[in-house]
């Protein structure tokens, strides 16, 4: 009898330390300050072309500033990072006409890879994974983080 005791003790602790090894790592929503460059996107079902993807993001700990050839974009975010996937609230601050425009998000990072898909009809569901199709209308984009050039002394 001890030795069955034993025995589920044993598997009940193997079984527990298992769930815990699958639970998902923590989001650092600090990992995402800094540069990034599109790699691609994909707006309700189409993909992006390459030659319009050529803009940079950058993050700070709540905006997200993005020029491009027509206008300069500028966003506040936050980020949910206890959901699953974590999920972001985007509001555009800039330009005038788009001001105030929200939108409904998940991101995902991965080394120097991000992941970002949203839902842009204001009143829509989040995304829950990163397909974007001509039914849901999601936006999704991935990014590389741009690499910080580091300032040489002139001693």
């Amino acid at each position: 009898m001890f030795w069955i005791r034993t025995l589920a003790v044993a598997l009940i602790a193997t079984v527990a330390v298992s769930a815990e090894d699958k639970k998902p790592a923590e989001f650092d929503a600090k990992a995402l300050v800094g540069s990034w460059s599109f790699t691609g996107g994909t707006r309700a079902g189409e993909k992006i072309d390459a030659d319009k993807l050529k803009d940079v993001a950058e993050y700070t700990a709540d905006k997200i500033t993005m020029k491009t050839a027509d206008a300069t974009f500028v966003f506040k975010y936050s980020v949910d990072a206890k959901a699953r996937p974590v999920a972001v609230e985007l509001e555009i601050l800039e330009p005038e006409g788009f001001k105030g425009a929200k939108a409904k998000g998940i991101v995902e990072i991965d080394g120097e890879t991000m992941k970002l898909a949203y839902n842009p009809t204001p009143d829509g569901a989040r995304p829950v994974d990163y397909t974007s199709t001509k039914d849901n209308g999601h936006h999704v984009y991935v990014m590389k983080k741009a690499k910080k050039v580091e300032k040489k002394d002139d001693k």
